[in-house]
C-alpha cells in the first residue's frame, strides 16, 4: 500500500526537492505552501495522511499554530508530524514536541537523514522493496546512533502471536501505535510478529510495556496468545543484528512449550 505524505513548505525549491526525493523512494506526496492550504488539504483528503512534514516558518499562520490545529482535529490527530526548522533554538523545538510533533530536523539537513527519519516513522516506500527485518535494522541503527551520542539506552521488543487472532497484522499494528508514546516505533515483521523500538527504555521498562501489550492484545483478540522477547542496548548487543538476535532468542524461549512438572516418586508404604 502506498504511503501518503503531506509536505507543508513555503519555499518552492525546497518543496519540489522534498516531493521529488520522497516520490523516488515510493511515497505519494501532496504539497501545501501555507498553513491554511495544509489544513484544507487534510480536510479534503479521503483518508488521514501517513505523515506530515511541516515547516515552522510559514507565511500567515505559522507552523506551530498549524501543528496545534492538526492535533485538535480528529482526522489528523494521530498523524505523525515531523517539523522542519531553520532555528536550532531548544525552546522552539521543545514547543513543537509539546504540541505533538514526533520528529524534527534543523535546516540545512541531509536528504539521507530526512529519508531515514521518514522511514523510521512510517516505514519504507513501495519502491524500497526492503525486507521487514532490514527496515527494522535501519530504525534500530538510528536509535543506536542517538543512544551513543547521548549516553542513553533503548529496548527492542518482539511480540509474536500464537494461533489466528482474526485480525490482520496491520490492524494490530495501528491499534498498538495509538496506545504507545509518539517516540516509539511499531513495525509488523510478518503476519504474526511485531517489533517495537522503545527509546530511553531499559529492561524494566520493556517488561512493563510487554505487560501492557499483553493486556491490550487480550482485549483486542481474546482467542489469541502472545509471547514477548526483549533486548536492551547496550547489555543486549551493540549493533542491530545482535540486538535482534538477543530479542529473538528471548522470544523463542518465552514461546517454547513448558514441560509439565514431574511428580515426586511415591514411596512404597511400610507394612505394619
Amino acid at each position: 500500500m502506498v504511503k501518503k505524505v503531506l509536505v507543508v513548505e513555503d519555499t518552492a525549491v525546497t518543496r519540489f526537492s522534498l516531493k521529488q526525493m520522497l516520490e523516488e523512494e515510493g511515497y505519494e506526496v501532496e504539497e501545501a505552501a501555507t498553513g491554511e492550504e495544509a489544513l484544507s488539504r487534510v480536510a479534503a483528503h479521503p483518508e488521514p495522511f501517513d505523515l506530515i512534514i511541516l515547516d515552522i516558518m510559514l507565511p500567515g499562520m505559522d507552523g506551530l499554530a498549524v501543528l496545534r490545529e492538526f492535533k485538535a482535529r480528529p482526522k489528523s490527530r494521530y498523524t505523525p508530524v515531523m517539523v522542519l526548522t531553520a532555528s536550532s533554538s531548544v525552546a522552539t523545538v521543545r514547543r513543537a514536541l509539546d504540541l505533538g510533533a514526533v520528529e524534527y530536523l534543523v535546516k540545512p539537513y541531509s536528504p539521507k537523514e530526512l529519508l531515514r527519519r521518514v522511514e523510521k516513522l512510517i516505514g519504507p516506500g513501495v519502491k524500497a522493496q526492503q525486507a521487514p527485518v532490514e527496515s527494522l535494522f535501519g530504525v534500530v541503527g538510528l536509535e543506536l546512533n542517538r543512544a551513543r551520542r547521548s549516553g542513553s539506552i533503548f529496548s527492542l521488543l518482539l511480540a509474536r502471536r500464537e494461533g489466528s487472532g482474526g485480525r490482520r497484522m496491520a490492524e494490530v499494528e495501528a491499534y498498538i501505535k495509538r496506545r504507545l508514546r509518539d517516540i516509539d516505533t511499531v513495525m509488523g515483521l510478518d503476519g504474526q510478529t511485531l517489533a517495537l523500538v522503545l527509546p530511553v527504555t531499559g529492561a524494566d521498562g520493556a517488561a512493563v510495556v510487554a505487560d501492557k501489550l499483553a493486556s491490550w492484545l487480550a482485549a483486542l483478540e481474546p482467542e489469541a496468545r502472545w509471547h514477548f522477547g526483549a533486548a536492551t542496548y547496550p547489555e543486549g548487543g551493540n549493533d542491530p543484528a545482535s540486538l535482534y538476535e538477543t530479542a529473538r532468542t528471548a522470544l523463542l524461549r518465552a514461546s517454547a512449550p513448558q514441560a509439565p512438572a514431574k511428580e515426586p516418586p511415591q514411596e512404597n508404604p511400610v507394612p505394619a
